[in-house]
């Protein structure tokens, strides 16, 4: 998730400012004895780099494919999803996260904006083979509701657990060692989910799916963003037919398939064909090998 996030970062933040220098160039940014350097010295250098040409080979996938696909993607999916995984941080860590990152609120719904509209080109472009689409329902998870205790620290997640061991009552404990978390109500419980939901932390949702209900977990659960969690699997809905769930396995695929860094060479074939029709026309010299690895892949 990380790596992700600071790529969404450096995307945009390094576009709006590469994108400044280029309109207006002459700008000094420093002086020295020996001379100054100007807003066009420093996008000359800056475009000639590998990071620079990666940054406008980025600049050009976003916005051939928004053109597309940028209106599957609504404001509301964005906020949704920027929703959960900041309750999931928690209010305080999450500022943290953002700040350590160089981040604000705005560029990382734009990151988050930027994937769902990745994720919408690619399943559409991307053929999802029947024994793909059986495998994926084989190993769906329906619909589970949980509670959750979201502790300060391990020892405290740990705590937790043995005052459940105790008999202690799941409402006493949650009130005593849970921090506050958007994302539940009452004494923890949460919205249900199931395992297409990339949106609730995946170490959260490994444990509920693995144990039965009325089942808490037996040691503290490390969520991927540092979080200590108890997890209490609370009911389990009956599987639907494959029928009824198939946008959401196909989904979750193409999900898979853009998240597995063994697959950049068939994501390369998929973008450079989107490129090829839109008709890409790169004009700067020093631009023309940026997009290469995309147009003959395909």
């Amino acid at each position: 998730m990380r790596r992700k996030f600071i790529w969404g970062v450096i995307l945009v933040i390094f576009v709006a400012g590469v994108t400044y220098l280029a309109v207006s160039g002459s700008k000094t940014l420093a002086t020295t004895d020996n001379g100054k350097i100007t807003q066009a010295d420093y996008y000359d250098e800056v475009k000639q780099s590998s990071a620079g040409r990666q940054v406008f080979a980025q600049m050009v996938i976003n916005k051939v494919l928004d053109k597309k696909y940028g209106k599957e993607v609504t404001t509301a999916d964005v906020d949704k999803q920027y929703a959960t995984l900041r309750a999931q941080y928690g209010d305080s860590k999450f500022k943290q996260y953002l700040s350590q990152a160089g981040m604000t609120e705005k560029q990382y719904k734009e990151s988050l904006r930027e994937k769902q509209v990745m994720q919408a080109a690619v399943k559409a472009n991307y053929k999802i083979s029947a024994d793909k689409l059986k495998e994926a329902y084989d190993n769906y998870v329906p619909d589970t509701t949980i509670s959750l205790i979201t502790a300060k620290d391990e020892d405290s997640a740990q705590a937790a657990i043995d005052a459940l061991d105790s008999g202690e009552s799941w409402d006493d404990v949650y009130k005593q060692y849970s921090q506050a978390n958007s994302a539940v109500s009452g004494t923890g419980q949460m919205a249900a989910f199931d395992s297409t939901n990339t949106n609730v932390d995946s170490e959260i949702r490994k444990a509920a799916f693995n144990q039965d209900a009325g089942v808490y977990s037996a040691s503290p659960v490390k969520g991927t963003n540092g979080t200590f969690y108890v997890v209490r699997t609370d009911a389990m809905a009956e599987k639907p037919a494959q029928s009824k769930i198939e946008s959401k396995l196909k989904d979750k695929i193409t999900n898979d398939f853009i998240n597995d860094t063994n697959n950049q060479d068939e994501m390369k074939k998929i973008i450079g064909k989107l490129l090829n029709k839109a008709n890409v026309n790169i004009k700067d010299s020093d631009l023309k090998s940026a997009l290469t690895g995309y147009l003959t892949a395909n």
